[in-house]
């Protein structure tokens, strides 16, 4: 497990490249309770960067089909990373942030709808 980077990994430099071609202004890993991966400036805007496999976005993981063995373990395991994101995300919102929260899928084969997600964020902050 040593081998799972927690910053500066590719999928980050992936929303990166989103945030800087959308002229979006960011600070990265803000120290925040649950790590969000990048603050929107003049913003309470964060924004999270999930692997689709480790927070329980595809369905051959959530239903345990995808593995062969270990399958509790891995199911316990996934299950409270979801269960820790839900947590982190009422807590964050509690203290009068707007949470986001982006897949791999999204962020690398729908950059300009995750742009466009992010303009309305801030939009609506700034409302």
């Amino acid at each position: 497990m040593r081998a799972v980077r927690s910053k500066h990994t590719g999928l980050e430099q992936a929303m990166e490249h989103v945030l800087r071609s959308a002229s979006l202004r960011f600070r990265c890993q803000p120290d925040l309770p649950g790590h969000p991966d990048f603050a929107l400036r003049d913003s309470k805007v964060l924004v999270f960067c999930d692997s689709a496999f480790w927070h329980g976005k595809r369905s051959a993981e959530t239903s345990g089909r995808a593995f062969r063995r270990n399958r509790s373990l891995w199911m316990q395991k996934l299950q409270a990373t979801v269960c820790r994101d839900a947590r982190v995300s009422r807590q964050l919102r509690r203290q009068g942030w707007s949470v986001w929260r982006f897949s791999d899928t999204d962020i690398l084969k729908r950059p300009a709808r995750v742009a466009s997600m992010l303009r309305y964020a801030l939009s609506r902050y700034h409302e």
